[in-house]
């Protein structure tokens, strides 16, 4: 796997698959504990490790194990006794790379003659049909509904691309401050807990805006609006608008304070 091109493709895949944050951050520990392996096809890891690593909790582990097994992007084996858990990722990168040359196989089978369609099966042609094929990782999220849909789902991507739709929390923060610390993933999963992904997308796309460079920045936001009551994203949107409308007249305010300080201080003087 190359690393890079799994992220981005991940990326890709969450622009059409809704995962709660706590799959996110599971999937790009697994993704990072796999590198550090050298990208064995299967690795090995302790519970507590990856606890450490993504914030998470036994509870929401095992919640963010289920639904990424369950979207098929992980291959998961429980441990036994003295055995950590065996975890095998799911190329992405791989997986679109089906759906393009699916689509492609496609036009070409629709350009073909007729006949071509009839044509009998020679012995030689069985013999390369009998052929293994090539290794390959499973596709995630695999069902019926889903094959039958690859050709759409190719063309929604096409059509989406650029748009900039809505992604979860966890990716966003990852595109404007990088990786997410360890120390603080499991108090960024409380906060998505509490105000929901999009506020938290509006705290971090404010932050970035105004400079914030760390998770405090972004937190102390966070706080603000709790302090004032906000809950969805119109009312943070309509606080920071009038914050922008009342700052001009704070400054005047306190503008005036300090010249009439200044100005008392001259008449004391001239006073003595």
């Amino acid at each position: 796997m190359n690393y890079l091109k799994e992220l981005n493709a991940f990326k890709e895949w969450t622009r059409f698959h809704s995962l709660p944050v706590c799959a996110v951050a599971l999937w790009h520990t697994l993704m990072l504990l796999n590198n550090a392996v050298r990208w064995r096809r299967s690795f090995n890891v302790p519970n507590t490790t990856i606890e450490q690593l993504s914030g998470l909790n036994p509870q929401r582990l095992s919640e963010a194990r289920k639904i990424l097994a369950a979207h098929n992007l992980i291959s998961y084996q429980p441990g036994t006794k003295g055995k950590a858990p065996i975890y095998q990722m799911m190329s992405l990168v791989a997986y679109f790379d089906g759906l393009s040359a699916s689509t492609d196989q496609s036009i070409t089978q629709s350009e073909e003659p007729h006949e071509a369609i009839h044509a009998p099966m020679t012995e030689e042609s069985q013999d390369t049909f009998q052929e293994p094929m090539p290794e390959v990782y499973p596709e995630p999220s695999r069902n019926n509904s889903r094959d039958i849909h690859k050709g759409k789902e190719k063309d929604k991507q096409k059509e989406n691309r650029g748009r900039g739709d809505a992604l979860n929390a966890y990716t966003v923060y990852e595109q404007n401050f990088g990786i997410l610390k360890p120390i603080v993933q499991e108090l960024f999963l409380s906060w998505c807990d509490d105000l929901g992904d999009a506020l938290m997308i509006e705290a971090i796309k404010l932050a970035a805006q105004k400079g914030g460079r760390s998770f405090s920045y972004i937190e102390s936001i966070l706080k603000e609006w709790t302090q004032a009551g906000v809950k969805t994203l119109e009312q943070a949107r309509n606080y920071e608008q009038q914050k922008k409308h009342h700052q001009p007249n704070v400054y005047l305010m306190q503008k005036k304070s300090k010249n009439k300080a200044i100005f008392d201080k001259l008449r004391k003087d001239a006073q003595a």
